[in-house]
């Protein structure tokens, strides 16, 4: 039997939904992250890194995504956005996306277009309304099927929507595909999140950390300079 001296026990019961998720976000490691842009009904172009997503089936060709609330306890603008047309794009981040992923998920007013922030060129989708990330070595063109309601309502860290989609067209660069015309998960560079501020890379950086910004903190360091 293992002793249990230097064990910690966890008991969800009487902890905080932030003490909860920080544990699985700790353990669940690593993680896909999706970079998802989508187009608000006002036109505002929106980017937001989602901690993780997951493939699901492959008739259809279905993926999970998960959009929990802002800070304020308002739904995320992914959300409303993608719940307005009905669709999304997942940009696989990548390494040559790594220095923006903490710009992009600064929880910015709602007229900020991402696109701008991070200094990415929007990409015209072949099949549904939201653009892609032109700079993304990949991306999966996203239709929504059905969204599932999770969580305590109304708590940050508590409350999500899981929102189904199917893939309905992908595109990717052909500098990841190997000789055998596969793609080269070393080529395409992939990066996970880990706990804290860490990510993990499948290239030469393998891991390092990001700082989380707020919206001021962003706008005073621009005033700054």
């Amino acid at each position: 039997m293992i002793e249990k001296t230097n064990w910690i026990d966890f008991d969800p019961s009487d902890k905080t939904p932030a003490d909860r998720q920080f544990l699985l976000s700790q353990l669940v490691v690593p993680r896909p992250i999706a970079m998802v842009s989508t187009i608000g009904e006002d036109g505002v172009l929106n980017i937001a890194p989602m901690s993780y997503f997951l493939p699901i089936t492959g008739s259809p060709m279905l993926v999970g995504v998960t959009m929990g609330l802002r800070e304020d306890g308002e739904p995320k603008h992914t959300f409303l956005n993608s719940s307005h047309t009905g669709d999304f794009v997942i940009n696989i981040t990548t390494e040559n996306l790594s220095e923006e992923i903490e710009i992009v998920a600064i929880e910015s007013p709602h007229s900020v277009n991402e696109y701008e922030l991070a200094s990415w060129t929007p990409s015209e989708s072949e099949k549904i309304k939201s653009p892609g990330i032109t700079e993304a070595r990949a991306r999966l063109e996203c239709e929504i099927r059905e969204v599932v309601k999770l969580g305590e309502t109304g708590v940050p860290f508590g409350e999500v929507n899981f929102v189904i989609a199917e893939v309905v067209w992908a595109t990717y660069s052909e500098e990841i595909v190997n000789e055998r015309g596969r793609i080269d998960p070393l080529l395409l560079e992939p990066i996970g999140r880990l706990g804290l501020r860490s990510f993990i890379s499948a290239g030469e950086k393998a891991v390092f950390s990001l700082e989380r910004i707020s919206w001021d903190e962003y706008q005073s360091s621009l005033n700054s300079d």
